[in-house]
């Protein structure tokens, strides 16, 4: 199945806008954002070294925000979208 994920700001300079992955049937969230995060340089942006989601990513799948620790229990289906957020800063 093919999914897309879409990031804004940090993430976005560091994994680009928008990437389409191909992933297994039965993936979740969490296996989809390990897979953008791979193991390059920048990985630790997304995940830590046991490879769970950093909490502080913000998740939108269906127009839900999904918490780093429920992805892992969120089924995808082909064709969804998932939308990362680094932390909002202000000033």
């Amino acid at each position: 199945m093919k999914v897309t994920i879409r990031c804004y700001a940090r993430f976005r300079d560091a994994f680009g806008e928008e990437q389409t992955l191909s992933l297994p049937e039965g993936s979740t969230i969490q296996d989809a954002v390990r897979a953008l995060a791979g193991d390059g340089p920048d990985a630790e942006l997304l995940v830590d070294t046991a490879h769970n989601i950093r909490s502080y990513v913000m998740i939108m799948h269906h127009d839900t925000r999904i918490s780093p620790m429920e992805a892992e229990s969120v089924p995808l289906a082909d064709g969804d979208l998932i939308i990362l957020f680094p932390p909002v800063s202000g000033g």
